[in-house]
Parts: structure tokens; C-alpha cells; sequence
């Protein structure tokens, strides 16, 4: 401990370390999980065998599931992630030291084959969590009856960012990239035409959604006052699939998506936080179309997988100067790159699956190694005159967050993950960072997760 302590002393935050090993809530954790491992159901694990009956019938596989025949199938779906943190040095949060991020319950299924259905909603206040701005999550019908061309309706995430749209239970780390959460739209009410050419190599969806999203991330101060009538589109395919490329590289995906919108005028802007919810680019103000731009590409080749993302969004500001003329557009771009590498073998797919789970089989479960560099970034397309940090500015002083990610997950099983992040956020303006004549600090993070 003596050397890896004066390791780190070198890079420079001996107290974020210090801090590791005084969690007194890992007791609290380790307790929680024991609690998690022993509910678990033994007729949990997967069974090939598919009772053929016209009745009703109860079907245990990753979660309970209740069969009307082939008329009708309704899953049962629960989501629970407590997260842990430590910072170095301290930074006052929303969430503290300890949050209960999730308490999610739904159901999803299909009637008659061709209509699909899915209702989540967050019950993390019922059992003394926050409160959350929206309690319904997911909650939509999907009409496939023609497999290429099926039409989604209801409120559901939006078809941009590669991220955004994975769901937080099979992330790679704790927490989305700062580009994903701060640049990306959330959910909200909207219709979808999406499906499927060349066996999956190429999909489509194209939406129009009431508004920007009504998460966080595209929210304004006032929530009546988010962008109107959002446009997003997104083309992904695995072109190396009809060359002749060697087998391992045929998985390679790649990506395109956009929307476009109206930002009504005020303090409407894209803001920015870090990896701990502070702010360091505030909103700035804003009138017109904003326009994003993203690509993606990703590639599991065995036990290892890269994921990348690129994402461009521009805020028109007409007449938002002093003097009501035009501004040039305020512009927010960002990046990640990252690599894991599942050591206990496992292919790496949507979701990682422990070939030789906790308990069963002398098993151990499965165990990966994650890590992510990204950065994102604000200012104004055009950097006439002098620069400056005010909302109205024709120069917007720009401002950066860079930020490694390091990472542990044990998949234990196919219900229970726990997750451990070092994050490391470097801030550009030191005006503007949570700490006071600081730019760089640490955060810790422990996640446990139970997931049916």
C-alpha cells in the first residue's frame, strides 16, 4: 500500500485513495447484495424447454413471465442500482455519499404477435430516494406486423446517441458519458417508424417527438419553455458484412443520427456538468434551430469490445445581443473512446453473460475490465472580438471537461452486477469549476445492481 500511496502522491490526489479505503458504507453494500444473492429464485436459469399449452402458464427464465396461449405474454421487469461515492477532494451533490439511483418496475410483452408493449415507471421515493422529475419512463407500443417497416408510438427515448439509448442496467460503467448525458436528447412522447434490412445489416428509425426531450440533459429552466417538435433520425449497419473482410472485423457497426428543433428564447442553451453533476458551462441565451449531429461506431470482437461516439449541436442565437442582432450559434461538441475486456472469457454482446455463475458450478461469475477517455467541449462557432463568459457574448469564452474513466464490473450472475469507477475530471477554465481554484479531482463510485 506504501508504494501504490506514493504512486499516486506522484500523479497528485493521495486523499481520494485515503478516502477508498475509509468507506464505511461498503459493509452497507456487501450487506445489500447478500440480501440480492440469497432472494434470488433457483428456477431462475435459462431453460430450453418451452411448455406448449393454450392455457395459462407462469415461465421463470430472466424474469416472471405469465403466457395467455399465444395471445398474450406479459413479463415482469424490476430494476434496483444503489450507487456509493467518495470524492477527492469533497464536493457537496445532489445525491450525497449515498443515492438509491433506481427502483424501476414495468411490464412488457406483446398481444397477438404484431403489437408489443412496455410500461416502467420509478418508484425510488416510495423507498426514500429522490424524487424524480418524471416517474413514467418507458411507456409505448410498437406495431410490428410489417417487420421492416413498424411503427412505434407513446413515450420512449428518442433514436439518437448510441448510449443514450442503451439502457443504464447494461452500461460499461456507472455512469454515460458526459457527450451522451449532457448532448443528448431523453425521452418523450413521440411516434417512430423503424426496422430492419439484410438480416440486420442495416436499421433504420425515423421520429417526430413533441419536444427536446423532458430529461435533464435537453431540459430548459422552465421546463413550458423546451424546444418544440423535435425531428431525429438514425441510420446504423454493418457494412463489412457484404465485402470480404475477414470474420472477426464483420461485426464492426457504424452509425449516423440527427435531430432538429426550435429553442424558444431565453437562458434555453446547452449546459454542461462533469461526472459529478456540477455545473461548468452554464446556460447561455438563445433563439432558433438547434441542430445536432452524431456518429457511433462499435465492435465486439470476442471478449473485447470499442465503442466511440462524436456529437456536434448548435443553438441558433438570433437577436440575443445587447443590441438584439444575431450571434453566431453557441456550439457544444464532445467525444468518448472505450475498451473492455471481459478476462474470464465471455463474448461480449448486448449483455454480458457469466458462463459459470456465483454458486453455480464453482463459479465465480464473470469479471471485466473497462476504460474511457472523452472530453466535451463549449464556445461559439465564430470568435470575433474578445472573449468573455457573459450569456450574450459574441465570443463565448469556451470551457472543457476531460475525463478518464477506469473501471471493474463483476457480472455475479444474470440478475446481480457490481460495478466499480475511478473518475478523474480536468477541468480547462478554472473560474468555472466546482472547486474553487481547482481544476482536477476524483470521484469514486461503487454500484450495486439487481436487475430481472
Amino acid at each position: 500500500m506504501r508504494m501504490i500511496s506514493s504512486t499516486v502522491g506522484a500523479v497528485g490526489d493521495r486523499a481520494f485513495f485515503k478516502q477508498i479505503r475509509r468507506f464505511s458504507w461498503l459493509r452497507k453494500g456487501l450487506s445489500l447484495l447478500f440480501c440480492l444473492l440469497v432472494s434470488l429464485p433457483v428456477a431462475a436459469q435459462d431453460s430450453d424447454k418451452e411448455e406448449k399449452s393454450s392455457g395459462v402458464r407462469f415461465v421463470f427464465k430472466n424474469n416472471p413471465s405469465l403466457r395467455f396461449g399465444k395471445t398474450l405474454r406479459v413479463d415482469f421487469r424490476a430494476k434496483v442500482q444503489t450507487d456509493f461515492r467518495a470524492f477527492s477532494p469533497d464536493i457537496t451533490t445532489d445525491e450525497g455519499r449515498f443515492d438509491l439511483q433506481r427502483v424501476r418496475f414495468g411490464l412488457e410483452g406483446d398481444f397477438l404477435r404484431d403489437l408489443e408493449y412496455e410500461v416502467e415507471r420509478e418508484f425510488r421515493e416510495s423507498f426514500g430516494g429522490r424524487l424524480s422529475k418524471s416517474r413514467w419512463r418507458d411507456v409505448d407500443i410498437n406495431i410490428r406486423y410489417f417487420r421492416k417497416f413498424q411503427v412505434r408510438i407513446g413515450k420512449f427515448k428518442t433514436p439518437f446517441s448510441m448510449e443514450q439509448l442503451t439502457g443504464a442496467h447494461r452500461l460499461d460503467f456507472v455512469l454515460r458519458s458526459r457527450v451522451a448525458d449532457d448532448l443528448a436528447p431523453g425521452r418523450d412522447v413521440g411516434v417512430s417508424v423503424h426496422g430492419r434490412f439484410f438480416e440486420r445489416g442495416l436499421n433504420y428509425d425515423v421520429g417526430v417527438f413533441r419536444r427536446d426531450g423532458e430529461d435533464e440533459n435537453a431540459e430548459a429552466i422552465d421546463a413550458e419553455t423546451r424546444s418544440e417538435r423535435m425531428f431525429a433520425a438514425r441510420i446504423t449497419g454493418t457494412p463489412l458484412r457484404l465485402l470480404r473482410a475477414p470474420p472477426i472485423a464483420k461485426d464492426l457497426e457504424i452509425g449516423i443520427a440527427t435531430t432538429s428543433s426550435n429553442v424558444p428564447e431565453g437562458l434555453n442553451g446547452m449546459r454542461g456538468k462533469t461526472s459529478s453533476g456540477q455545473t461548468f458551462f452554464r446556460r447561455i441565451y438563445v433563439d432558433g434551430t438547434r441542430f445536432r449531429l452524431g456518429t457511433e461506431l462499435n465492435w465486439s470482437p470476442g471478449p473485447f469490445s470499442i465503442k466511440s461516439e462524436f456529437i456536434h449541436v448548435s443553438d441558433q442565437r438570433s437577436k440575443q445581443s445587447i443590441r438584439a442582432t444575431d450571434l453566431p450559434p453557441l456550439i457544444a461538441r464532445g467525444w468518448y473512446l472505450t475498451g473492455t475486456w471481459a478476462i474470464t472469457g465471455e463474448k461480449k454482446g448486448e449483455i454480458l453473460q457469466p458462463r459459470h455463475p456465483l454458486f453455480m458450478d464453482r463459479g465465480a461469475g464473470a469479471i471485466e475490465l473497462a476504460a474511457r477517455y472523452e472530453q466535451l467541449r463549449f464556445g461559439s462557432s465564430q470568435h470575433i472580438g474578445l472573449p468573455s463568459r457573459s450569456p450574450r457574448a459574441s465570443n463565448i469564452l469556451g470551457n472543457s471537461d476531460r475525463v478518464w474513466t477506469l473501471g471493474v464490473n463483476w457480472y455475479l450472475n444474470s440478475f446481480v452486477k457490481i460495478q466499480v469507477n475511478g473518475v478523474h475530471d480536468n477541468i480547462e477554465d478554472i473560474q468555472r469549476t466546482p472547486i474553487e481554484g481547482r481544476t482536477r479531482y476524483w470521484m469514486g463510485i461503487l454500484r450495486l445492481q439487481f436487475v430481472m
